[in-house]
C-alpha cells in the first residue's frame, strides 16, 4: 500500500530543512512539524532523531502506507515476529 509519498524526497527534506520541520509537514505530522518549525528542531535533538527515523524508514507517513522507492535496492527495515513456536524474520 503506497500513496504518493517519496523516499527519497522526505530524505532531502530532512537533510536540508529538517530543523524547521519540513519532512514532519510532508509526511502528514503537522503537529509535529509545526513544534519542530517554532523551536529549531527541538534544539537539533529531534532534526537528528526525525533524520534517523526517515532515513532507517522507520517513520513512514501519516496515513500508514509506504513510501515509493524509484530504485530496487535493499530496504533496511524488517519485521521480526515472535511467538512460542516460531521465529520468523521477514523483509519488507
Amino acid at each position: 500500500y503506497v500513496t504518493d509519498y517519496h523516499y527519497q524526497t522526505a530524505v532531502l527534506l530532512s537533510i536540508f530543512l529538517g530543523m524547521f520541520g519540513a519532512d514532519r509537514f510532508y509526511l502528514g505530522y503537522y503537529s509535529i512539524g509545526l513544534i519542530k518549525l517554532c523551536t529549531f528542531g527541538l534544539m537539533f535533538i529531534g532534526y537528528l532523531v526525525d533524520l534517523l527515523l526517515i532515513i532507517t524508514q522507520h517513520l513512514k507517513p501519516a496515513d500508514g502506507s509506504n513510501y515509493i522507492v524509484d530504485y530496487y535496492g535493499q530496504v533496511i527495515y524488517s519485521n521480526i515476529e515472535y511467538n512460542n513456536f516460531t521465529f520468523n524474520l521477514t523483509f519488507s
